[in-house]
């Protein structure tokens, strides 16, 4: 039972494929949401308080 079980699991390189496939658009988007916060314009950042409604 044991060997048809680890005869069904994928390859040591589809799970390092899968952890790129998670990593690399999850630090595109930290550096992204990065260059944001350094690179806009003063008119284009939101007040802190701003942000939430007043109730």
């Amino acid at each position: 039972m044991w060997h048809n079980l680890v005869n069904n699991l994928p390859s040591f390189k589809t799970y390092i494929y899968m952890a790129f496939a998670f990593l690399v658009p999850f630090a595109i988007a930290k550096m992204n949401m990065k260059i944001h916060k350094l690179g806009d314009p003063p008119w284009k950042k939101k007040d802190d308080a701003s942000n939430y409604e007043k109730e």
